[in-house]
């Protein structure tokens, strides 16, 4: 049945109806634009590959085309400036690394956001290990060998990561400081150089990224001496923690969240944790993830604040002590 505008009815009662049915187009309009997930990472990393795994899952919930928008540059502080000054109704949203929660505000004297106030956490998406190599014919064979060899080599005692001011960086300046032993930084521009610098003898050690280092590890290419995580890399059961090594403190997983902007209604933040948890609960995703050298973390927003905000206590003075910082 088609519902017209009686003919008699006055110019303001027609531009009334004008006026309801384009609130209504408009409305509908909106309904069907898509989401955003920003990376602040080029396209084909993990980062990138974590929110295209999630961009695939999420329209089935929110019933709204999600894509992935890549804002590299400046450490990812690009992407967080993007979705810091989006509107705040769940249509921008940042996969950001937790290193750009907890890590950078000690890092940067001008950080430009303040990751607690203008950013609302959603949920933890992933995490993944951090592991001490070195090259498979070293002679050292366990963390104590590595701590004497360290000790006795100072002028050789260099470790790998794949970057200045990352978390690997600081990992490595906290774990010298704990063994009382000089360990040198030397900064790579990703994870396969500081990788390839270590098996053609460059360097001694890596601290790096569980999924960088572990295929090699049971390809015999490299040795891993401790994680850094809380529990043992389940792809290398005989890897010690540092915990187990008697080194809590040095205790830390790699993780990234997903985050809203800072005035996103709580019905959309609890919208958005369910769907995500959901998400991360499906098989065929932690295995894409697994494959990453990643898992699938979920949770609640208060808890991926928390974390943040333990870590960023955490870290606080090694950066200070470290004389770090970055203009």
């Amino acid at each position: 049945m088609k519902t017209a505008v009686p003919g008699g009815t006055s110019v303001l009662t027609r531009l009334k109806y004008l006026a309801l049915a384009g609130l209504f187009m408009a409305a509908s309009g909106h309904a069907q634009q898509p989401a955003k997930l920003v990376v602040g990472l080029p396209a084909g990393g993990s980062f990138d590959t974590v929110a295209r795994i999630v961009a695939e899952k999420l329209p089935n919930h929110l019933e709204r085309p999600v894509v992935v928008e890549n804002r590299p540059g400046a450490q990812t502080r690009i992407a967080i400036q993007a979705v810091k000054g989006a509107a705040p109704d769940g249509s921008s949203l940042l996969v950001a690394p937790g290193v750009a929660i907890f890590l950078y505000p000690h890092l940067f004297r001008q950080l430009n956001y303040d990751p607690f106030a203008d950013l609302k956490p959603v949920t933890q998406l992933v995490s993944w290990d951090i592991v001490l190599a070195v090259a498979a014919d070293s002679p050292v064979t366990s963390f104590n060998e590595f701590q004497t060899w360290a000790r006795q080599n100072p002028d050789k005692a260099f470790y790998g990561t794949s970057g200045t001011g990352s978390l690997q960086h600081f990992l490595g300046v906290s774990l010298a400081r704990r063994l009382g032993t000089p360990l040198e930084h030397i900064a790579f521009k990703g994870g396969k150089d500081a990788v390839t610098a270590l098996l053609g003898g460059h360097i001694n050690a890596i601290v790096m990224d569980a999924g960088e280092v572990v295929p090699l590890a049971q390809a015999g290419k490299l040795r891993v001496l401790a994680t850094f995580s809380a529990q043992r890399e389940p792809a290398l059961p005989q890897t010690p923690t540092m915990r187990e090594l008697g080194l809590g403190e040095l205790e830390t997983s790699g993780w990234a969240g997903l985050y809203a902007p800072a005035g996103t209604p709580e019905p959309a933040i609890r919208k958005l944790n369910s769907a995500v948890n959901d998400i991360l609960a499906l098989p065929d995703v932690a295995k894409r993830l697994s494959e990453l050298g990643m898992r699938p973390a979920g949770g609640t927003p208060q808890a991926v604040d928390a974390l943040a905000r333990q870590q960023l206590e955490q870290w606080r003075d090694t950066v200070a002590q470290s004389g770090f910082v970055v203009d």
